[in-house]
């Protein structure tokens, strides 16, 4: 949702509100109650498009992140494992195809990362069989390749979530397109069916049916969870914001999590994570147009 879209979902809500507030004045026409009806339904298919946008996108991301963690980790830890074996045996070229960190794999590049860690898997089968006092065998390396077929079959989705994030963003403009015609060239034209019983409504109306000048930030939430004795990041923490709409997503391999766009106004914030006791906030406030922070501790 743009900055723009942003402004004219707050104006139609605050027409949603003015109208909820006065129910004996717009029941007293048939077309108005009718129009305002379909105003209502389309503010709700909008927010669930924001709110499928916001799901579809994060939880894949989340997916590759999660997968590509857990790679990352199985592949360096039994690098480490080689490594040592090669150091012993003085074999330089192993060490060389087995001498990657955690950090250091997981900054390749997305094309990088498969083909690095299989040059480790291929390295650690030709010695499998000196490898045994070092921690790895059979099971281990098994590991290892089931990590490979999970982040391989985490990427393909990434490109569909394009494809499928540009329909959505289709269907959004529409209904946005659809909301401002209802507005104008029914609601807008009916409001004067009430301006001598009910002149304090239609001025109402008429103040709040104007789009503030859109922000130049997309409202949004940027996050991380971590541990509160350790202060290590948490990954895999489960995310969710109650408000008008609920909102959910995940943390990656560095506690961090992002919730772009987001609707502003008042959230109940709820955090849950494996080991780790759950953690609930009350009323925070994200502010429309700016980049709110959301930094959570949790207690083991």
């Amino acid at each position: 949702m743009t900055s723009l879209q942003e402004s004219k979902l707050s104006m139609y809500q605050s027409v949603q509100l003015l109208c909820a507030n006065n129910p004996t004045i717009t029941a007293s026409n048939a077309a108005f109650t009718e129009g305002l009806s379909e105003l209502n339904a389309k503010i709700s298919d909008i927010l669930n498009f924001v709110s499928t946008d916001i799901k579809h996108t994060s939880g894949i991301t989340n997916d590759k992140t999660v997968t590509k963690h857990n790679l990352c980790t199985v592949a360096s830890e039994i690098a480490g494992f080689v490594f040592a074996y090669a150091n012993v045996v003085k074999n330089e070229v192993l060490k060389q195809e087995v001498n990657y960190t955690y950090n250091e794999l997981r900054r390749l590049r997305e094309d990088l990362i498969l083909p690095t860690v299989k040059i480790i898997f291929n390295a650690t089968q030709a010695n499998l069989a000196a490898l045994g006092s070092y921690g790895i065998d059979v099971i281990k390396l098994q590991e290892l390749a089931d990590a490979m077929s999970a982040y391989t079959s985490a990427l393909p989705s990434t490109k569909m979530t394009k494809s499928e994030k540009s329909s959505v963003v289709i269907s959004l403009n529409n209904l946005f397109k659809e909301t401002d015609e209802l507005l104008k060239n029914r609601l807008d034209k009916l409001l004067a069916l009430f301006s001598k019983a009910h002149p304090e409504f239609v001025n109402a109306y008429k103040s709040i049916r104007h789009v503030d000048a859109p922000t130049k930030t997309t409202t949004q939430i940027k996050g991380n969870i971590s541990a509160d004795k350790r202060g290590t990041s948490i990954a895999g923490a489960n995310i969710t914001l109650t408000g008008k709409t609920t909102y959910s997503a995940t943390s990656d391999a560095e506690g961090n999590f992002i919730f772009k766009p987001i609707s502003y106004g008042k959230y109940q914030v709820n955090v849950q994570a494996t080991g780790y006791q759950s953690h609930t906030e009350q009323n925070y406030l994200v502010k429309r147009g700016v980049v709110n922070k959301l930094v959570v501790v949790l207690k083991e």
